[in-house]
């Protein structure tokens, strides 16, 4: 009897490796990669965020820094008690002055024409002087009870050589630069006086604007002779708060004993010191932040 070969069959899928991901493994895969992302997205933008408030923080800084440097070298070489803060000009935004733009020492001339010795700057360098037709110069006269500055109205400047006899100690060559000497031509007559001390004058203005932006600014205004008006402004530093007379930026005046001029006043002889609070700007992207500031403070010469 024959018997036929038995069937086997053999289940290949049973004992194969599965390959691949089921739908719902795939879905979860994207939602934990999905949730994964998004904190780091978010950890992402706050870091930016914090590092951009940052960096207008430091900006600010800078600004606040770079008014504190010049406003304190425009401010205290002034005079109120000599005039040198115009009647009504000191007020919360602005102040108009005669701003120095030289020193010297008189080392002879004429009635018409002062010589003239400059200062030395930092560092022995030479300072030219840049005094224009209409420019006012002050001369120093020492009297038996006080001394006081005799204004003279300058035509021009102009190099001239020679050497100052007048200085001939070393103290006084590091002081004066005796090699580069400069003629005044006068606008008055003035007995020249060897040995005068010399202030070089130009009104100037300086005052917080708001720009053409919309944003508040630091700056200078010196005046023209030839079109009797102050020039056009020019920006220091900035931008700041808007000005207020209360909480914002602003110039503040007072007197010697501390006692505080109201903005505009008539009398500005009395004024001993000038403060100015300088408040920058909020940053737009760390808003709840205090704003940075600094207060300087100027202690004027001659006060009283």
């Amino acid at each position: 009897m024959l018997v036929g070969p038995a069937r086997v069959t053999v289940d290949l899928a049973a004992g194969a490796p599965r390959r691949g991901f089921t739908l719902a493994e795939v879905t979860l895969a994207l939602v934990l990669g999905a949730l994964i992302l998004g904190l780091v997205a978010a950890a992402g933008s706050r870091l930016e965020h914090q590092l951009a408030g940052e960096a207008d923080r430091l900006t600010v800084r800078e600004q606040l820094a770079a008014a504190a440097e010049v406003l304190p070298i425009d401010l205290r070489g002034l005079s109120p008690a000599s005039g040198d803060i115009a009647a009504g000009g000191a007020r919360d935004s602005s102040v108009e002055l005669r701003g120095i733009i030289g020193n010297a020492l008189v080392c002879g001339g004429s009635s018409t024409s002062l010589i003239l010795a400059p200062y030395l700057g930092p560092g022995a360098r030479s300072i030219a002087p840049v005094a224009q037709d209409g420019d006012t110069a002050w001369l120093l006269t020492d009297g038996d009870s006080a001394e006081s500055w005799r204004p003279v109205r300058l035509r021009a400047m102009r190099r001239i050589t020679g050497n100052c006899s007048f200085v001939s100690d070393a103290s006084g060559a590091a002081v004066f630069d005796v090699g580069h000497l400069w003629a005044a031509d006068l606008r008055d007559s003035v007995a020249a006086v060897a040995g005068a001390i010399v202030r070089l004058t130009r009104p100037m203005r300086l005052s917080f604007y708001r720009a053409s932006d919309g944003r508040w600014y630091l700056g200078l205004r010196s005046w023209s002779s030839a079109g009797l008006q102050f020039n056009s402004i020019q920006p220091i530093s900035g931008p700041y708060a808007p000005v207020s007379g209360d909480g914002g930026t602003r110039l503040q005046y007072f007197d010697s004993a501390g006692n505080r001029i109201a903005s505009g006043s008539a009398d500005t002889r009395a004024i001993a010191r000038v403060e100015a609070v300088l408040l920058g700007e909020s940053s737009p992207r760390q808003p709840a932040l205090p704003r940075e500031s600094v207060v300087v403070v100027a202690a004027l010469r001659n006060r009283r």
